[in-house]
C-alpha cells in the first residue's frame, strides 16, 4: 500500500474526523481537520472545501481527495467523533470552517 493510500486511513484512525449534529434541527456537517485547517466534507455530493479537491478532482486529474475517503473510512468503520451542538452555534463554525 503506497504513502497516498494509507494517508485516509491514518487520519481516520487518528481521530480527525468529526460529525457534527446540531440539535434541535438535526442538521449534520462532517468535519476532517487537517494538517493545516479543517475541512467541510460533503459526502452524498461529493464536496470537500481543501483545495486538491477545488484544483484536482474539480479539474478530473483525479477523482477524490484524501479528506473525502478519510470520511468514507471512519463512516464505515466507526473512527469518527460525534459533537453535538445547539443550532446557535452553526453559523460561527461554518464561517469559522469557511475561514471567515
Amino acid at each position: 500500500m503506497s504513502s497516498r493510500d494509507e494517508a485516509p486511513r491514518l487520519l481516520a484512525e487518528s481521530g480527525r474526523v468529526k460529525r457534527y449534529v446540531f440539535r434541535p434541527s438535526g442538521r449534520v456537517k462532517w468535519i476532517v481537520v487537517g494538517r493545516e485547517r479543517d475541512y467541510i466534507v460533503l459526502p452524498e455530493a461529493p464536496y470537500c472545501s481543501c483545495d486538491d479537491f477545488y484544483f484536482r478532482v474539480l479539474h478530473r486529474q483525479k477523482p477524490t481527495c484524501y479528506h473525502l475517503q478519510a470520511q468514507a473510512i471512519a463512516l464505515t468503520e466507526k473512527f469518527y467523533e460525534e459533537i453535538e451542538e445547539e443550532d446557535g452555534w452553526y453559523y460561527r463554525l461554518m464561517e469559522e470552517w469557511l475561514g471567515g
